[in-house]
């Protein structure tokens, strides 16, 4: 247990947004939804979305979670979840802006969002929802891989007001593109909330980022850079949990498990030094699959108390 991450994560009377990322299968998907569990458990309203498209919640609580409604989740109280699907968010997000793309496409074509970050886009959009209308206290994203979620944050924020520009300054493509009042308001409108989102996913008093590591060389270069690119977009990581750790006490003679324990010693004093400013906290190697409620919810222990 860390009383340090407890204290990080707390809502304090004001919304919570916990993001957790990192490296494809270090564990983040057990560690957000083991964090959602126990603030659920603890009273707190409690909301898990998932940004990832490879790893759903449906496994991890057996049960349906689309990605279209926030859906209660079974035997946990206070618990909703939400599985965002690229796919589909990118159906809403097309849909939503219809009106106005529609007329855009008439001079742009129909290509004008079918861009290779037309998915991070709309998984973003509709994200975005969630912080102007928190519908919980604690609101916890599992993102997808390091990569995927970099490219959703440092999504063009101002893309709106670059075509609100150049419409405005040029009057004759604003008239070949039929373009009206409206459409120049969603435009703006949509700017907005973008650079709001912006600003409170840089705000450390509301939102907490933490990246999950394996004590292994990959994992913690990945992190690096990860923690470099999202201080490029003036957001902080604030804490690392660092997942399967192997413990001195489940070696007995194993010469395996000792070369392994040994090669991991060095990879945590090497995160220790590089991550020194972020709050750390270790979670076990287990013997068996995290994979139901109540082993969610012993993560949830080693990693906030009881």
């Amino acid at each position: 247990m860390n009383n340090q991450l407890t204290q990080l994560m707390n809502p304090n009377g004001k919304p919570r947004y916990l993001f957790f990322g990192g490296k494809g299968g270090v564990g983040k998907t057990t560690i957000s939804t083991a964090t959602a569990v126990w603030f659920a458990d603890h009273g707190y309203s409690t909301t898990i979305v998932s940004t990832d498209p490879t790893v759903s919640l449906s496994a991890m609580f057996h049960q349906d979670i689309p990605g279209s409604n926030i859906v209660p989740i079974n035997q946990v109280s206070n618990l909703w979840g939400l599985n965002i699907n690229p796919a589909d968010a990118k159906g809403i997000f097309q849909a939503r802006l219809n009106g106005m793309m529609g007329q855009m496409s008439v001079f742009l074509g129909e290509d004008t969002i079918s861009t290779p970050c037309a998915e991070e886009m709309a998984t973003f959009d509709q994200f975005v929802g969630f912080l102007e209308q928190p519908t919980s206290q604690v609101i916890v994203f599992d993102t997808a891989p390091t990569g995927k979620t970099l490219r959703e944050l440092a999504m063009p924020f101002d893309w709106a007001g670059y075509i609100e520009k150049q419409i405005m300054d040029s009057n004759e493509l604003a008239s070949l593109m039929n373009m009206d009042a409206t459409s120049l308001e969603n435009l703006s409108r949509d700017k907005l909330r973008y650079e709001t989102a912006l600003s409170m996913l840089r705000d450390p008093k509301n939102t907490i980022f933490s990246l999950v590591l394996l004590p292994e060389r990959l994992p913690v270069e990945e992190t690096q850079s990860a923690m470099k690119g999202l201080e490029r977009l003036g957001i902080s990581v604030q804490a690392l949990v660092i997942n399967q750790t192997i413990q001195p006490e489940v070696i007995e003679g194993n010469q395996f498990l000792a070369s392994r324990y040994n090669l991991q010693s060095g990879y945590h004093r090497e995160i220790e030094k590089r991550f020194s400013q972020v709050i750390r906290t270790n979670l076990p190697l287990f013997h068996h699959d995290i994979s139901n409620l109540d082993m969610l919810r012993k993560v949830g222990k080693y990693l906030y108390g009881e």
